[in-house]
């Protein structure tokens, strides 16, 4: 007898009804039609007037020709790009007149007062390793840039965040822009920041800021939201102003929150500031981008080292900071002449250093470690080269290149209404029209072929990611030992910049998607394992222990108890894995994955606006259809 649907869904059996087998259903189909019309119906070109690609080709040579002469831009991208240029030329130049010395005692001391001993001595091996390696100057561009995007993401973040943690209408205006921000690949912000202020430090600032600032904005409201309402009712019950009220009550109380917004400001800056110095913004990031290019693991390794060590000791001292550790040093009273203690040793530091004739690191005292990590690399390579070699023509034989078929050569239109079906399927037809629209965007923006390519990188990679961090998060919960052990190897992790991945993905694989899938599945595995770990963790222990007591198996207590009411951060874990391996599957193009991010590189190299927007545009589509997709599974069943 068939099983009545619990839903009321007639007689259907409950198979039919769920809501995976018609997934599975809306994918056969797919298949089915690839199989009878595979290569008849790629996306019409569209004709040469309503092209999108030659339009934007028009406007970059209109903005080429009019960036002097338009008021647009004389009065105004052009003032801001100057004083952007300006503000990283003066900390560069701030810097460089401290001296390296002075720049160490600084950066020491500041790290000592903040986050204590521990972290301090890691502040000094970084400088140590910036110098040693020959990239403290490198190292210095990149801290000029990126102090100023922080600053400029923190000046307009906070206040915004502030605004909306008082305003529901606010909050409620700007989410959906910030949603859409935190969507967007590092790589789509590059292209419109290269139209508006050209190649260089301000395009760079800009994009970094742009990047990082919406974290500043949310944390910052919730901080504000999460303040105890009675101590707000009691400032107000003692006559003080909307302005006494917050700077005298919500910010202090907030404090603590708002300083891990900022944490998670400087470390997105970071990975930013790296990925745009593929618009000229040098320093550490431009050494990875042109090491990469040349094949080049040693001296890719020994940016990615330096950038390594920044980040994690900018993490270390912010999220210090948001801690409000118990530092070393005298109580409040006391810490002026400590904070003046800490400035007479940078000047004294910088003067001493400048009396000595040594202002820079002397190249005398700087090491490389390229051609020993090139040796191990080749021994590596004659080692398990072959293994890699078959293991990536595997991957591209029977992977990657059947399935970019399957998305290239079927219909467009079926691929268009197969992703309007799994949006329906999986939550409603809100999700089937974006989903329906975001790929018919991609096609009249004219890169529907490199579209399908990425999106295949993008389901191979994600699968992987979903696998393996699953099961790895249930072992992280299954046992306190390799949880413990995970720890540290997560946070550092989640720490790196995504450049960074790519270079050990080359080093075992060489050139093209194999390494950039490789990459992003290892980019996009802590977040997917630590939310899995902390969905099962989070299970009610009384319901585990039901489960026990019923002489349930580890296996019936996993599969019965533990994965159904963790559902929420498995979702959670899923969205988040496909999200950042879109993100990473995008920057892969620098090592040849081609796709759309060899369109956004291809575009910024050429001066082919048409070409590198919409394929950033096309990335943006791509990012709401997968966020849109794996949120509505997540809401649907929520």
């Amino acid at each position: 007898m068939d099983t009545v649907s619990p839903t009321g869904s007639g007689s259907l059996p409950a198979w039919v009804t769920s809501r995976w087998v018609q997934a599975a259903l809306v994918v056969a189909v797919l298949l089915a039609g690839f199989a009878l019309v595979k290569g008849q119906g790629s996306f019409p070109e569209l004709p040469e007037a309503l092209q999108v690609a030659p339009f934007l080709d028009r406007v970059y040579e209109w903005v080429v020709t009019h960036r002097n002469t338009s008021p647009l831009f004389l009065y105004g991208f052009n003032y801001l790009s100057v004083g952007l240029g300006s503000a990283v030329i003066l900390i560069n130049l701030v810097l460089t007149w401290l001296t390296w010395p002075g720049v160490v005692v600084a950066g020491v001391f500041t790290a000592w007062r903040v986050a204590g001993p521990r972290v301090a001595a890691f502040a000094l091996l970084t400088f140590t390793t910036f110098g040693l390696l020959g990239l403290w100057t490198e190292a210095m561009t990149t801290l000029a840039l990126l102090i100023t995007s922080v600053l400029l993401a923190l000046l307009v973040g906070i206040p915004l965040g502030v605004v909306a943690g008082r305003s529901d209408r606010f909050d409620r205006a700007i989410r959906p822009v910030l949603n859409f921000l935190q969507i967007m690949p590092a790589f789509a912000y590059l292209m419109p920041m290269l139209l508006l202020f050209g190649i260089g430090n301000p395009a760079a600032a800009v994009a970094t800021t742009v990047y990082a600032f919406p974290p500043a904005v949310r944390i910052t409201s919730l901080a504000i939201r999460g303040v105890d309402p009675g101590a707000v009712e009691a400032a107000v019950s003692l006559g003080s102003t909307r302005w006494q009220t917050l700077t005298k009550v919500q910010l202090p109380l907030a404090r603590r929150t708002i300083m891990l917004g900022v944490n998670q400001v400087i470390m997105l800056a970071v990975s930013m500031v790296v990925i745009a110095s593929v618009i000229g913004a040098g320093g550490l990031g431009d050494a990875i981008y042109q090491a990469l290019n040349k094949v080049n693991v040693g001296r890719a390794f020994e940016a990615g080292l330096a950038i390594v060590f920044l980040a994690i000791a900018l993490d270390r001292v912010t999220a210090a900071a948001g801690r409000e550790r118990n530092v070393p040093g005298p109580d409040r009273t006391g810490r002026l002449p400590v904070v003046a203690a800490g400035v007479a040793a940078t000047a004294a530091a910088s003067v001493l250093a400048r009396l000595l004739g040594v202002p820079d690191w002397p190249r005398e005292w700087t090491l490389s470690i390229a051609g020993p990590v090139n040796a191990l690399n080749a021994a590596v390579q004659d080692l398990v080269g072959g293994l890699t070699s078959a293991l990536g023509t595997l991957t591209l034989d029977w992977v990657l290149d059947p399935l970019r078929a399957v998305l290239t050569d079927s219909p467009w239109w079926l691929v268009v209404l197969a992703a309007a079906a799994l949006g329906a399927v999986l939550e409603g037809w809100r999700t089937a029209v974006v989903a329906g629209l975001s790929l018919l965007v991609i096609g009249v923006l004219g890169v529907w072929d490199l579209s399908m390519d990425t999106l295949s990188q993008v389901l191979v990679a994600a699968l992987l990611t979903t696998v393996v961090g699953i099961a790895v998060g249930i072992a992280a919960a299954r046992s306190t030992v390799l949880s413990r052990v995970l720890r540290p190897v997560l946070d550092a992790m989640q720490t790196l910049p995504p450049f960074v991945y790519l270079i050990p993905a080359v080093a075992l694989f060489g050139i093209g998607r194999v390494p950039a899938l490789a990459a992003a599945v290892i980019f996009a595995l802590p977040p997917v394992i630590r939310l899995v770990e902390n969905g099962i963790r989070g299970v009610s222990p009384a319901a585990v222990e039901a489960a026990v007591s019923q002489g349930s198996t580890r296996l019936q207590l996993l599969a019965k108890v533990q994965l159904p009411l963790a559902r929420a951060s498995l979702r959670l874990a899923v969205n988040q894995g496909i999200m950042m391996v879109l993100a990473m599957v995008v920057i892969g193009a620098l090592v040849g994955a081609g796709a759309l991010g060899y369109g956004v590189v291809f575009g910024l190299g050429q001066n082919l606006l048409g070409l590198g927007l919409t394929s950033g545009l096309a990335i943006v589509c791509l990012g709401v259809l997968l966020d849109r997709l794996t949120q509505g599974a997540a809401r649907r069943e929520g």
